[in-house]
């Protein structure tokens, strides 16, 4: 009996030693989510049209020629909120140079997304996805809020995971405006 116990206490010794490892890995080595890349990445954004929340109907062809911060959000998002001023004073200062922003609010209700944008002073263009997520299955979305840099010629340079830093647009229009 006493060989069976020592067998099952190297046996545990050695799962939680593994165990450990797996974890060092995952909090210090493994890539971070926020990286992930994105096959459209250097390739031209989907074309979509939607009606914002005022309904004004846009699409994106018609802002060919200017860059265009895209952006998927939702009012029950926590990150979300923590960017919501971030993009709405980055639309402040460089909306009257050429740049577009544009909000498409995800799995949400209307009622939800125009308390929030209410909330947090969103003035930009801000529409629903419609409601089986076409535009959000044409990016492949895969959670909020991310966002999609999309140069003047259409070309999605960038995709940003989590929450968009202003360093991060500034970057994107200083090479754009």
């Amino acid at each position: 009996m006493t060989m069976n116990r020592k067998l099952y206490f190297l046996l545990g010794i050695s799962f939680t030693v593994g165990l450990v490892i797996v974890l060092i890995y995952g909090l210090f080595y493994s890539s971070r989510p926020g990286e992930i890349p994105s096959a459209q990445l250097q390739k031209t954004a989907k074309s979509f049209q939607a009606t914002t929340f005022d309904g004004q109907a846009i699409s994106l062809e018609q802002f060919r020629g200017q860059p265009v911060i895209l952006n998927f959000w939702a009012s029950w998002c926590v990150s979300c909120r923590q960017e919501a001023h971030i993009i709405e004073a980055a639309w402040q200062q460089y909306g009257d140079e050429g740049a577009v922003f544009i909000g498409i609010a995800i799995n949400d209700t209307r009622e939800a997304s125009l308390g929030f944008i209410r909330r947090y002073g969103k003035t930009y263009l801000l529409a629903p996805d419609d409601k089986t997520g076409t535009i959000s299955l044409d990016y492949g979305v895969t959670a909020v809020p991310e966002t999609f840099l999309i140069d003047k010629t259409g070309v999605i340079t960038e995709k940003v995971l989590g929450a968009i830093s202003r360093k991060t647009i500034d970057s994107f229009l200083s090479g754009q405006l």
